[in-house]
């Protein structure tokens, strides 16, 4: 089959791999749309995986064959998933190919007024934002789950969340309104985002919106809020971190961001406590992982699999608002060049280390630069 996999260079090429068996208690999908990832361009320009290792992670397809002891799905049903595509040491193959595989716990069900391309963007940045909230936030979810507990005491906590027209930021006031009004506790939520994105999200339910370009938006935030308890850091760049612990109420509260460097920076309050969140922890196995090594969580993955059950449990549509979709033309093969590059930032080229080229962002309207929206190709 087909699939975009590791080569020489530090680079990623469509090559001929053998088509994945599924073993136990797994599938194999016939793959229709693939959405992208920064963590999927990251571990392409520095791969962690040994070269032929197929890239990639958010499928979307059509189950074609099944694996010893699945009875919960049944060939033809539509499903998306989350794999993890050479982002470790390990073997297992990502999801930018013809064809892969899902354990069978480990996938939602797609409803039907649900397109496949819209599928493909949940898996990975919703579950970062469930586990964001729900596990690292310490906040109860909406959906039964081992990390649930007593209920908030404060009678109207304040969240923000911090570049919330991101993938991860937009999926993260999805679920941040699910919890709104839980056990007659009113929780706020505050975001920052450029001013053309203000109107979008104010309508989409956020109490307050500040332009992150300001820079007294710390204290403004402050100023309207009273102080936040919970924040979100979704882009976990350069001081965001320690200008989002600026924000909190007097006696602090927690923050969890994306790249231990963030939380390494100089200028977090006193008080204020975070937390990096990988989202592989919710796969439930030991992952060796830039360096690090997490061990099999258990309950990770029982969270998991409860939060995937809960998003697909409406039967016409998800349970929350997937992410807008910029379909980009070329399939497999202009992944890397048009994709990739979309996604790069000065920070994340430090992990790269490959220059953007101007033309990256050309005349084409698939590639002006990415805001409010996920990249999907179609397999």
């Amino acid at each position: 089959m087909k699939a975009l996999a590791i080569g020489p260079g530090n680079t990623a090429t469509v090559q001929d791999v053998p088509l994945p068996e599924p073993g136990p208690n797994e599938f194999r999908i016939k793959v229709h749309s693939v959405a992208l990832n920064p963590i999927d361009a990251w571990t392409t320009w520095k791969p962690i995986g040994k070269p032929g290792r197929v890239v990639g992670s958010d499928i979307s397809g059509v189950v074609e064959k099944l694996g010893q002891g699945v009875t919960q799905w049944k060939v033809g049903d539509r499903v998306a998933g989350l794999v993890q595509g050479a982002t470790s040491d390990n073997e297992r193959p990502g999801g930018f190919a013809e064809y892969a595989i899902l354990e069978r716990d480990l996938a939602i069900a797609i409803p039907s007024e649900v397109s496949f391309d819209e599928a493909a963007t949940v898996p990975l940045c919703a579950l970062t934002a469930a586990q964001a909230l729900f596990i690292r936030l310490k906040i109860n979810a909406p959906f039964p789950n081992p990390f649930n507990h007593a209920p908030e005491t404060a009678e109207s906590p304040a969240i923000l969340i911090y570049s919330a027209t991101t993938s991860l930021g937009l999926y993260t006031l999805e679920l941040a309104k699910h919890i709104r009004t839980p056990a007659g506790k009113h929780y706020r939520i505050f975001a920052t985002a450029s001013p053309k994105h203000h109107a979008k999200l104010l309508k989409q339910g956020v109490d307050q919106v500040f332009d992150y370009h300001d820079p007294e938006w710390p204290a403004r935030v402050k100023a309207a809020s009273g102080g936040i308890k919970y924040g979100v850091d979704c882009i976990s760049e350069g001081d965001s971190t320690a200008k989002i612990s600026q924000t909190y109420v007097d006696e602090g509260g927690l923050i969890t961001c994306f790249r231990v460097s963030a939380w390494k920076r100089e200028g977090i309050r006193e008080g204020v406590y975070g937390s990096y969140a990988a989202v592989w922890e919710g796969l439930g196995r030991e992952i060796s992982y830039f360096g690090d090594t997490l061990p099999a969580n258990p309950q990770w993955r029982e969270f998991t699999v409860a939060f995937f059950k809960w998003l697909s449990s409406p039967k016409d549509r998800f349970t929350i608002t997937p992410n807008p979709v910029r379909l980009m033309p070329g399939g497999l093969e202009r992944i890397v060049q048009d994709g990739f590059r979309l996604l790069s930032t000065p920070e994340t080229n430090l992990i790269g280390e490959r220059p953007v080229e101007p033309e990256a962002h050309g005349a084409e309207p698939w590639l002006k630069p990415v805001s409010g929206e996920k990249l999907v190709y179609r397999v």
